[in-house]
């Protein structure tokens, strides 16, 4: 799993307090899933909750906003239907935070795609499908050839 790793090091790059001291975060991946079909191929996804938690004597309320929006920025990227979509919002995200220590939990999948060719077997971790691209929206809205809606943005 790629992931873990990918998140941990962007937070020690992006938030200057774990920077200077790493050791301050923690990063598991817990019990989780592979969700693979009968498909001709062995391709899998892996589906897992992964524990963020950051503990020191005095954590500050800009450092958990911090890795809050680190996360989020994240996600847009390697997991966006934790955001695009209404359910998964509400689940997908979790925190709990102590005196001292911030845990967040985050619901991951990785899809990993095996090919089998020519007596060799390839496995290749895939990146998040492309987001789609920004349509123009629309001012104005017809029902049967009459207007009936139009604003500007």
């Amino acid at each position: 799993m790629l992931k873990p790793k990918q998140l941990q090091q962007r937070l020690i790059e992006q938030i200057p307090e774990l920077g200077a001291h790493p050791e301050i975060l923690k990063v598991t991946a817990g019990p989780g899933s592979v969700v693979a079909t009968l498909a001709p191929s062995l391709s899998f996804e892996y589906h897992y909750p992964l524990t963020l938690v950051a503990t020191t004597a005095d954590l500050s309320e800009s450092l958990v906003d911090h890795m809050v929006v680190e996360v989020l920025d994240w996600l847009t990227l390697n997991q966006p239907e934790v955001m695009s979509n209404s359910a998964r919002r509400l689940t997908d995200f979790t925190f709990t935070q102590l005196a001292d220590t911030l845990t967040l939990t985050l619901q991951l999948t990785e899809r990993v795609q095996v090919k089998d060719a020519d007596g060799v077997r390839t496995i290749t971790h895939l990146p998040e499908p492309p987001l789609p691209e920004n349509n123009a929206r629309p001012h104005q809205v017809y029902l049967n050839g009459e207007l009936i809606s139009q604003w500007a943005e």
